[in-house]
């Protein structure tokens, strides 16, 4: 069994990843906690079971860190109230498809989930999304229009309702101040990217724009595994036909 020493590292390193923009280059305790993860099973299976009884799953672990998904029922689970504060059904309904569209938007082709998660991929930009959120559902009216009832099952009609949310709202519209009102969706999609940046899993480019979102290791690794969901095979099916 373990000893109190073993037990008590392998919190920390389970610590470190819950900070989600530490780095292990920059920590040195993590960089070494992390290096003995990697090359003693004995303490490898020891983080895996403190993790597992707090309800998180390894994704990965390599020399950038280590990336955690919480399970449903973990306490590390994120509500809906970590993301919007306010807002009703139509706004969660757009704050879904525009993560889908930011995914797309950095993966425009299929194959590019096939990547080494190593790989990096180019910063992004809200306009950018704005455009791929926008062909995603063009190509939803289009398919509307070809089928009598092309969103029969549930999954689909999510996405259809998404759609006619999107449709009918502007997306950009200045506010007194001249700055982009809460409402728009340019302005959700930067609420989007803020979120996750401040979830390690998008950094400004040293030398770029801030209106410019890199996507890290942790978010590419974090797609890469939530890819193989149906969810995103049907959003990639409207794509697919055309580059973005």
């Amino acid at each position: 069994m373990s000893d109190d020493n073993e037990l008590y590292a392998a919190a920390r390193l389970i610590q470190w990843a819950l900070r989600p923009t530490e780095r292990p280059t920059a920590q040195s305790e993590y960089r070494e906690l992390l290096e003995r993860y990697l090359e003693h099973l004995q303490f490898r299976d020891t983080v895996w079971a403190i993790a597992n009884g707090l309800g998180l799953h390894i994704v990965a672990a390599g020399p950038l860190g280590v990336v955690l998904s919480p399970t449903e029922d973990s306490i590390f689970t994120a509500k809906l109230s970590d993301y919007r504060q306010s807002g009703g059904a139509d706004e969660r309904l757009i704050d879904g498809l525009i993560h889908i569209a930011i995914i797309a938007t950095i993966y425009p082709r299929a194959q590019d989930l096939e990547d080494d998660s190593i790989i990096v991929r180019h910063p992004i930009t809200i306009e950018a999304v704005e455009v791929t959120l926008q062909d995603i559902c063009h190509r939803l009216e289009e398919e509307a229009r070809k089928q009598p009832d092309p969103f029969a099952n549930d999954r689909a009609s999510g996405f259809h309702e998404a759609w006619r949310v999107y449709r009918d709202k502007v997306s950009t519209k200045a506010t007194e101040n001249a700055r982009a009102s809460t409402t728009t969706t340019r302005r959700m999609i930067e609420q989007g990217l803020e979120f996750l940046r401040k979830q390690g899993c998008f950094t400004h480019p040293l030398q770029g724009s801030q209106h410019e979102y890199q996507p890290t290791w942790r978010y590419q690794v974090m797609i890469q595994e939530w890819s193989a969901t149906h969810i995103y095979d049907t959003v990639r099916s409207l794509l697919d036909s055309s580059s973005i």
